[in-house]
């Protein structure tokens, strides 16, 4: 049967490839590294300013109904004044401050809160002190969620992919070509198994380079029916960047003619490489401050944290350093 295991084509592989410490799982190791760092100080200082901004609306326990007085007072005109009568039927005023000026008729009822203690600081639904609280709160949840998914993806890759050594292996003939899209480059091997063609998208390793055309290596699992597969060049095991395909990718293929000795490519060398995508992480953060409305702060963060993700991707993604230069 063309889908049964060949055993010989496992044990053929040399005793060394177990040894092997895939450059994958280096790349997945280092590239999630700066977004959780980034993630871990954004909510760490986060976290940190979240109770003084919380204090003073902690602080104001009593309620009442104001009237407003004027508006465009200070600071900037995003002040309020408002008048209302307190919990002891006292007449009291008190200035709330928006978080940007905004035209509000005089004589307008507004729901307000106010600490009993200092009655002139005034509070109400929507203004600069509770806009600043749901940033922060805001801010938490998103970069969690960021770090929580960057380091799931990332653990499942580290966990799944050594697992593929444990399905059937099988011989087939391999080519590599190299697919440039955007500004990105990936590595493909060409698996062809008994007349049906596989595109296997792989992390790049030096023995992709150096695999002469139409070469006949062993891939673990089904190349018919399994998604992902572990080629194996040499005794290396070359991870799966994403699932095969059955036909080619779009974007630009090339065939790099095998070398000898392989390029070396550090994988410094590489992250410098792939250091492109990096100039979209001041947008995002312009398009975050925008619709968050938060500010210097926010685009700050939302920048440091776009730039952790766009350098995490091309880990996951699977770039390949190599480029026309190296093929001469």
């Amino acid at each position: 049967m063309a889908d049964s295991v060949p055993s010989k084509a496992a044990a053929d592989e040399p005793s060394r490839a177990r040894g092997l410490t895939p450059r994958a799982k280096r790349q997945l190791l280092l590239g999630v590294l700066p977004v959780a760092v980034i993630a871990v100080a954004l909510m760490a200082s986060l976290s940190s300013s979240l109770p003084s901004a919380r204090a003073p609306l902690t602080a104001a326990t009593q309620t009442a109904t104001a009237e407003v007085v004027a508006d465009g007072a200070a600071p900037d005109g995003r002040g309020v004044e408002v008048s209302f009568t307190d919990a002891n039927g006292e007449e009291r005023t008190g200035v709330i401050v928006l978080a940007r000026p905004e035209d509000i008729p005089d004589g307008a009822e507004i729901g307000v809160q106010y600490d009993p203690d200092d009655p002139a600081s005034v509070y109400a639904e929507g203004d600069a002190a509770h806009l600043t609280v749901r940033n922060l709160l805001f801010g938490l949840f998103w970069v969690g969620l960021v770090l929580t998914v960057c380091a799931s993806i990332t653990v499942f890759r580290l966990v799944s992919r050594p697992r593929l050594r444990r399905r059937a292996a099988t011989p087939a003939t391999a080519r590599r070509v190299r697919v440039r899209r955007g500004l990105s480059d990936r590595s493909w091997l060409v698996l062809d198994h008994g007349g049906a063609v596989s595109w296997v998208p792989v992390y790049w390793d030096e023995a992709i380079s150096a695999l002469p055309r139409d070469t006949q290596i062993t891939v673990h699992g089904n190349p018919r029916r399994n998604r992902l597969l572990l080629p194996v060049i040499d005794g290396a095991p070359i991870w799966p960047s994403g699932v095969r395909r059955e036909s080619a990718p779009k974007g630009e293929a090339t065939q790099p003619p095998p070398l000898d000795p392989p390029p070396r490519k550090s994988l410094l060398r590489q992250f410098r490489g792939d250091a492109a995508g990096l100039l979209l992480a001041p947008l995002l953060g312009l398009l975050w401050a925008y619709t968050d409305e938060s500010g210097v702060a926010g685009f700050l963060a939302a920048t440091a944290l776009s730039a952790g993700v766009l350098f995490w991707l091309p880990s996951i993604f699977g770039s390949d350093p190599t480029g026309p230069s190296d093929d001469e």
